[in-house]
């Protein structure tokens, strides 16, 4: 799965970065089904836009967890408000349905791409912080 955009980069050799930071958002696009997230519009490539659930301006990366599929409305009314104090019963697209989605959504950890070993070696998670190699 793809964690972030360098994630592509590393292991997609052939993207530019402008194509893998594409392929990047239409991943999460696809995985919201193309619907805003906060009022499930329906949306397509012209009115998809990514929205920061942390906004960077408050902490927020740009990693998948952080990344949902926005209309631009929503986009616009959110700024740079945390998810919490603006995606509540007072707001008028309110749905817990979405909201729990959403709070899943960031709580999913994903690891790297498969990274290609040059001799005849088979990649294996050592630690948390490190991969190992092991020969076949």
């Amino acid at each position: 799965m793809i964690h972030c955009e360098n994630d592509l980069l590393l292991n997609l050799i052939s993207l530019t970065p402008k194509n893998a930071r594409y392929e990047f958002r239409q991943r999460i696009f696809k995985d919201w089904h193309w619907e805003c997230a906060y009022c499930s519009k329906p949306l397509d490539e012209n009115t998809a836009t990514i929205d920061h659930i942390v906004p960077k301006f408050k902490g927020g990366h740009n990693i998948r967890a952080n990344m949902c599929c926005c209309c631009s409305q929503c986009n616009k009314e959110k700024a740079s408000t945390l998810l919490e104090d603006w995606y509540t019963e007072r707001n008028n697209n309110y749905c817990e349905k979405r909201f729990v989605r959403l709070k899943s959504w960031m709580e999913q950890k994903f690891y790297p791409l498969q990274i290609l070993p040059t001799d005849n070696s088979i990649p294996c998670i050592a630690n948390d912080v490190s991969i190992g190699w092991v020969s076949s």
